[in-house]
């Protein structure tokens, strides 16, 4: 009874030492992704803000261009009205004809820079919209990112509090598992848990719980008197948890038919 009540205390243990086993990997590696988190909404405000520096430079450069379209359409202007001036006092047809094709290139090119000039002015109006879309973003994504910021940074906290227990109960029970059978279960448990990621499994419906092999009846049967064994399959510690069995099914009343099959009669007492 001693030898199984030592058992019993040393399944448990080992149990809840693969439980800190893996709670430790799951921490570790959440606490390794807090920084990617907190890099990926940095990344995502700085591309919202890039873009509303992109539109303000787009519109300084459709501003600026609209700027010398005017300067250029007014000196053609000009030369066109000094042209249709010179035009009136010409000497001869051919300096009339140099006249008249002069200022038909001014107008068609004042033509091609106005059409050119309404469609700086609809890329500016497309721009603004770009822009006030990114700064709205940029302003969403900037509140998003403070609260992941802090929520980070709060999780950081707490996970490295949790880790910091875990160590020290890890220890604890390491170090009165070393004690039991000069640490010979401990030792195979470590082996098997850094091949398979665990290093005890229940016995559960006739299979390890860890790979799903099927058990041998007479394993089984020691399993469930209280033996602690290896899996013959994947060399996972197994243990039987009498908690865990399923409750038994009631056996339906025993029925019987009169010999003539005219009915079906449950027995009842005193029939």
């Amino acid at each position: 009874m001693e030898k199984m009540e030592k058992l019993a205390n040393e399944t448990k243990q080992l149990a809840r030492l693969q439980t800190v086993e893996l709670e430790r990997t799951r921490l570790t590696a959440a606490l390794k992704a807090l920084p990617g988190e907190l890099a990926a909404a940095d990344s995502q405000l700085k591309a919202a803000q890039k873009r509303v520096s992109d539109t303000d430079a787009g519109l300084k450069r459709e501003e600026l261009l609209r700027a010398s379209l005017e300067l250029e359409i007014a000196g053609l202007r000009s030369k066109a009205a000094r042209h249709r001036d010179q035009l009136n006092s010409a000497k001869n047809a051919a300096q009339a004809t140099a006249l008249e094709h002069e200022i038909s290139f001014a107008e068609t090119e004042i033509s091609r820079l106005e059409d050119r000039e309404l469609t700086s002015m609809e890329d500016t109006e497309r721009l603004e919209i770009e822009r006030s879309k990114a700064i709205e973003l940029a302003a969403k994504l900037t509140e998003t990112t403070g609260l992941i910021r802090a929520r980070i940074g709060e999780q950081d906290l707490e996970f490295r509090e949790q880790l910091a227990a875990y160590k020290i109960e890890r220890e604890s029970l390491r170090a009165e598992l070393a004690s039991w059978e000069d640490g010979s279960k401990l030792a195979h448990f470590d082996r098997i848990a850094s091949m398979r990621g665990t290093g005890l499994a229940r016995a559960d419906g006739q299979q390890c719980s860890g790979c799903r092999m099927g058990i041998r009846p007479q394993v089984w049967n020691q399993l469930r008197d209280g033996a602690v064994l290896p899996c013959e399959s994947c060399s996972r510690i197994l243990y039987y948890d009498p908690a865990m069995a399923p409750a038994p099914t009631k056996s339906p009343l025993p029925i019987q038919s009169d010999l003539g099959g005219n009915s079906i009669k449950r027995k009842q007492a005193g029939a």
